[in-house]
């Protein structure tokens, strides 16, 4: 109750005036600080407090400007409200403010405002209820403080960026994708594929009575699908430590993977991701669906910080899919010099599977070392450049990619000028 002592203290004080100095009308003044003192004591804080907080949406993409729309309803009190909405530290504020304060009178106090968010990172997202708090008008009784309205999630989805449309000339592809990477749910062509065991559903024509007989059980013919060929992603999610939880080589590995699997899926390829330090495997597929199911997949994907997995074990995980599907492999990770010879064993197995004297390979290293200071950023590009001859000498095409000087569209276009 310190504003009611200094409220008090005024008053007697113009009363000790008016009596020293013989001077009634200051003893007067005393009843100004008491009548606003009586009002005080009279008056509550504000509350009947409401809170309606509107999204345009909740789902968006890195990047992507949001309205967020605020409507305050304080029924009762006098005094001082402020109002703050808990923003979460990967978003930032483009315009307006999430924190606001208002002044409540003796009337009912209605107000709506706005302000415009940002997300810089992928994920998903919790915005709190409102925290308001009340202010007696005079300080004369306790603040009170509460949360009122709904909590909201938000879905952040990796930015998609399109290749440029440009005239590709008519030359032979750098990474062609194997001709018996097709579809295993197109239609059934002549080209034999194998002898397997029977499968509900299987039509019975596809039953090959002689080599039932044979091994004693059903057996049927399968053969090539028509239509649709395959490209399987190889993402490097056991870290690197180098950037900022926004800028870092996995953020950019899941954007320029989210953007390519964008393309071949609308292109009706079947798209397929594996996630190196998770052993997360998508099986290839195509469609609308598969797309979601890659785009959640990357949304949710965190980086592991201590290394269980590496490229040669992901290639020997991964051998019955690439046996079923021999698609075309895009690697993308962060190499470092320490690392060449794990990927150059993953390499060296990887070419069995396929009978093709180039390898369908695609590897994209991601370096954003040149946030770093000049001399060290110097040193590791010129490593780099050492790495991606090695691949080269060993038939594996690869891409270095510098996201803070080439965007991802321009890399996007590079890569399908290069894929056909």
């Amino acid at each position: 109750m310190t504003a009611a002592r200094s409220f008090i203290s005024t008053a007697l004080w113009f009363i000790a005036a008016g009596i020293i100095f013989s001077m009634p009308g200051l003893a007067y003044l005393a009843v100004i600080p008491m009548t606003v003192l009586a009002v005080g004591l009279l008056a509550d804080p504000p509350e009947g407090i409401s809170v309606e907080r509107e999204l345009v949406k909740t789902n968006l993409r890195v990047g992507e400007e949001l309205r967020v729309s605020v409507r305050l309803k304080v029924g009762r009190g006098l005094g001082f409200v402020v109002i703050r909405d808990a923003l979460p530290e990967e978003f930032a504020l483009v315009d307006g403010s999430n924190v606001r304060a208002f002044f409540k009178g003796p009337r009912e106090l209605v107000v709506e405002y706005e302000y415009i968010i940002k997300p810089a990172k992928r994920g998903r997202y919790r915005i709190g209820r409102s925290e308001v708090m009340g202010y007696h008008v005079f300080g004369l009784k306790p603040s009170r403080w509460g949360v009122f309205g709904e909590e909201t999630y938000l879905s952040v989805l990796p930015r998609v960026s399109l290749p440029k449309r440009t005239r590709t000339p008519v030359t032979k592809s750098q990474i062609p994708i194997p001709v018996t990477s097709v579809s295993i749910r197109g239609v059934a062509s002549t080209d034999f594929r194998e002898i397997r065991e029977y499968r509900a559903g299987d039509p019975v024509r596809f039953i090959n009575w002689k080599a039932s007989a044979r091994k004693g059980e059903v057996l049927v013919n399968e053969f090539e699908k028509e239509g649709k060929k395959t490209v399987l992603f190889i993402i490097d999610a056991t870290g690197s430590k180098v950037g900022s939880s926004v800028e870092n080589p996995l953020e950019y590995s899941i954007q320029l993977v989210s953007s390519l699997a964008y393309y071949f899926t609308k292109r009706n390829y079947n798209v397929g991701l594996y996630v190196v330090g998770h052993g997360k495997l998508i099986l290839p597929a195509t469609g609308s669906k598969q797309l979601y199911i890659l785009v959640k997949t990357l949304l949710e994907l965190e980086e592991v910080e201590v290394e269980k997995e590496d490229f040669v074990r992901a290639v020997e995980g991964l051998k019955h899919v690439l046996i079923r599907y021999t698609p075309l492999v895009i690697y993308v990770s962060n190499l470092l010099p320490e690392r060449l010879a794990e990927v150059m064993e993953g390499i060296r197995r990887l070419r069995p599977i396929y009978r093709d004297k180039r390898l369908p390979m695609l590897v994209f290293d991601v370096s954003t070392y040149s946030l770093l200071e000049r001399e060290v950023s110097s040193l590791i590009l010129l490593e780099k450049r050492a790495l991606r001859h090695d691949l080269l000498r060993a038939g594996v095409y690869s891409i270095l990619w510098d996201p803070t000087r080439e965007d991802v569209t321009s890399v996007v276009t590079k890569t399908v000028r290069l894929i056909r």
